[in-house]
């Protein structure tokens, strides 16, 4: 079984928006690199809200209808337009890259959970397509942060006995690995 409800895919896109927006300043602050502005947090959040107004007309638009019925690629379009869009400043435009990179291997893997193995594997896809994307991408930016957490993952998942969820895992299980 699979959770392809375009509701559960929202309810992530909204915790990593509400993470983000409670820690903005302390983002902010951490703007040095390519022009220290101030306002990366700022930046960052405008892209994610851009991709949650999206997910809300899809799902609006789809009713009760799975993303499967909507079609992954689709989505995957959606997204990306709308976060690249909505993207203000270099950390905007990145983040838009992350969020195809990760929407992409998300929609590559029709039926599966989302769990420890998905989550890495994303991450990856994520770090390489906004490494792409970026003309001459610099050590010690979000590029470099994106990376090194999915290699974290990664290895953190060899020497893991439950990276991934079984066809039988309950909602909640999967709510706990989302988080």
């Amino acid at each position: 079984m699979s959770d392809a409800s375009i509701v559960r895919f929202r309810a992530v896109v909204e915790a990593g928006l509400a993470a983000l927006e409670a820690r903005r300043e302390e983002v902010n602050d951490l703007n040095v690199f390519p022009v220290a502005d101030g306002d990366t947090g700022d930046n960052m959040v405008l892209t994610l809200r851009a991709v949650l107004q999206e997910l809300d007309r899809v799902s609006t638009a789809s009713q009760e209808r799975t993303i499967d019925d909507i079609g992954r690629d689709e989505i995957v379009a959606s997204v990306a337009r709308a976060a690249l869009l909505g993207a203000r400043g270099n950390s905007g435009v990145i983040l838009s890259q992350l969020t195809r990179g990760a929407a992409e291997e998300l929609a590559s893997r029709p039926g599966e959970l989302v769990d420890p193995v998905l989550i890495s594997a994303a991450l990856a896809r994520a770090a390489d397509q906004a490494y792409g994307s970026v003309r001459d991408p610099a050590e010690g930016t979000i590029l470099t942060v994106v990376r090194e957490m999915s290699v974290r993952v990664a290895s953190d998942l060899a020497h893991s006995s439950n990276a991934r969820l079984g066809a039988g895992a309950t909602d909640q299980q999967q709510n706990e690995v989302i988080a």
